[in-house]
């Protein structure tokens, strides 16, 4: 019984001790609860699950394009494991708190000036990465390249998905 309590004592010391640990200043955490990406839907016939608790943030030029463009990508992994990527293509139009629909102008992979709407691609594995035709991305927090978090839903040319994200730069 006094091992039973000695190591309830040390949990109960290191639960406090977490919840009194302060995070560096400047730091940027995600809302509790919804840290992450949650995505769900159809691609191209195939069912997207996806439930990342820490997706990869990346800002700049995160796509193949040889344009050099600015992007804000999140890097995720599906429940089964393959690679998910939302790339924003044109991301000075994510401004918060706004409701910005998304459009696909033609704009192939040259689309930062386009201001009327978001332009968003989805990829799926190794697949290409697909535009999405419509839909709209609801923001709560914009704070350029530290933290992005709203609501998702995509109108793709073969299927939809939906879903919301709230992300910040991983430390490795």
């Amino acid at each position: 019984m006094p091992r039973v309590r000695a190591v309830c004592s040390v949990l109960a010391l290191a639960v406090l001790a977490a919840a009194c640990w302060s995070t560096p200043a400047g730091t940027v955490q995600p809302r509790q609860g919804r840290a992450g990406l949650q995505l769900a839907g159809t691609a191209g016939g195939r069912q997207l699950a996806v439930s990342d608790g820490a997706p990869r943030l990346v800002v700049g030029d995160c796509d193949p394009d040889p344009v050099g463009d600015a992007d804000v990508c999140v890097i995720a992994d599906d429940i089964d494991g393959q690679l998910v990527v939302v790339v924003f293509e044109n991301p000075d139009v994510l401004r918060a708190p706004a409701t910005v629909p998304i459009v696909d102008p033609g704009c192939g992979g040259a689309c930062d000036r386009v201001s009327d709407g978001a332009v968003v691609d989805l990829q799926l594995g190794t697949g290409p990465r697909v535009r999405a035709r419509g839909g709209s991305v609801v923001l709560e927090t914009v704070q350029p390249f530290a933290h992005y978090a709203g609501e998702l839903r995509l109108e793709l040319p073969s299927g939809a998905a939906s879903g919301t994200f709230d992300v910040v730069p991983r430390s490795d």
